[in-house]
This record gives C-alpha cells, sequence and structure tokens, in this order.
C-alpha cells in the first residue's frame, strides 16, 4: 500500500511556532557558514551542538509539513517530543554561543581577523537563535499544556 503524504504548508505562514521555526532553520543555517571549518574545541562544539539543533528543527519542520498523518499513528507524543528537544536545544546552544563569544572575542590577529570576525557573529546569531528557540519552547509548552496527550480530540457525534 503506496503511502500518501498530503503537503500542509499552511502550518508555516500562519502561525507564530511555524514561523519561529523557519527562523531556527535560517539562523542555524548562518551559524554554520559562520563557524565551518572547525580548527579549535569551542568551535566544534558549537558546530556540534547547531548541526544536531538544525537536523532536530529540519525533521519537525517536515513532520508539520507532510508527516504528522502517518507518525501519529505510532502513538508517540510528538508534542511532548518536540517540546524535550526545543528545550534541550535552548540549553545546549546557550552554553555553545556562550563558548564561541567567550573564546573569540578577544582575539586580534592582522592577518586573520575576518576570520575571527565570522567566529564572533557565528555566535551572535547563535545567540539569537537561542532567543528562537526559548520562544519556540515556550509556544510548544503552551500547546502541549491544552493538549497534554498529543492524540487529535475526538469528533462529537453528530
Amino acid at each position: 500500500m503506496p503511502l500518501m503524504l498530503e503537503l500542509k504548508y499552511e502550518y508555516f505562514p500562519n502561525t507564530w511556532p511555524g514561523r519561529i521555526k523557519l527562523g531556527e532553520l535560517v539562523l542555524g543555517l548562518l551559524c554554520m557558514m559562520c563557524a565551518a571549518p572547525a580548527y579549535y574545541a569551542t568551535q566544534h562544539w558549537f558546530l556540534l551542538v547547531v548541526t544536531f539543533a538544525f537536523i532536530g528543527s529540519l525533521f519537525f519542520s517536515v513532520y508539520y509539513l507532510c508527516l504528522a498523518e502517518p507518525l501519529n499513528k505510532l502513538g508517540v507524543n510528538w508534542v511532548m517530543a518536540e517540546f524535550w528537544f526545543t528545550a534541550g536545544s535552548t540549553f545546549f546552544y546557550f552554553t555553545a554561543f556562550l563558548a564561541q563569544l567567550v573564546d573569540f572575542a578577544g582575539w586580534e590577529d592582522e592577518e586573520f581577523q575576518y576570520w575571527i570576525d565570522a567566529q564572533i557573529t557565528a555566535g551572535v546569531f547563535g545567540l539569537m537563535n537561542t532567543v528562537l528557540y526559548g520562544a519556540g519552547g515556550y509556544l510548544i509548552y503552551v500547546d502541549w499544556q491544552r493538549n497534554p496527550t498529543g492524540l487529535a480530540p475526538t469528533p462529537t457525534p453528530a
């Protein structure tokens, strides 16, 4: 039996969690572009956090775009899973951008100043993404508290 997927793109432009998720993806890409390639331990940590958060956000974006119906049959509370993922990503993003800024803010080098500035810029984008993940986590938490089981509401009989 083939799997039919219906694209539900209305989630992204019409809801705040969808808009925030798009912002997380864009800022995650900018973080990766500015911080790569990694040469130092703080860069490795920063890029690890950014990459895992990006992949998770990409999964939940695709979930809301077209996989909600097939994956809801598994009986997993996806809203709770997304909340814990977002809460963890917020914490790890906080540690990563802080390490990135603390490590590179004091550096000065005539020959490689553009690279140092790119690392600081990546840390600032990480700061902004931390705020977005925190806001997204709050909105997901509110949604989770409205429907703790994560199941679709049963239709009322006619």
